[in-house]
């Protein structure tokens, strides 16, 4: 729960450097059903979409290939320190 926490904080983070057309145009509503929604309640909505699209799974290819990328690279950088002290 604690990454999905900070995950929304980000999301959110994020929708306030939004304005609320570029909101509209991600989110998972008809641009007429948010027309007369708040700022803050599209940024609320960004975050809700968001994190229900990546739940669903959407984004688990994309994130694997970032995981790997970032574990891959954390390992070649120790490695790397490692043979550097012993020099």
């Amino acid at each position: 729960m604690r990454y999905k926490k900070a995950l929304a904080n980000i999301l959110f983070y994020q929708a306030v450097g939004m304005s609320k057309e570029e909101l509209q145009d991600v989110l998972f509503f008809e641009e007429e059903t948010t027309k007369n929604w708040t700022l803050e309640k599209c940024r609320f909505q960004y975050v809700k979409d968001q994190l229900e699209f990546i739940e669903g799974g959407n984004l688990d290819d994309e994130i694997n290939h970032t995981w790997h990328c970032l574990v891959s690279s954390k390992e070649y950088l120790e490695r790397r320190m490692d043979n550097d002290k012993v020099l």
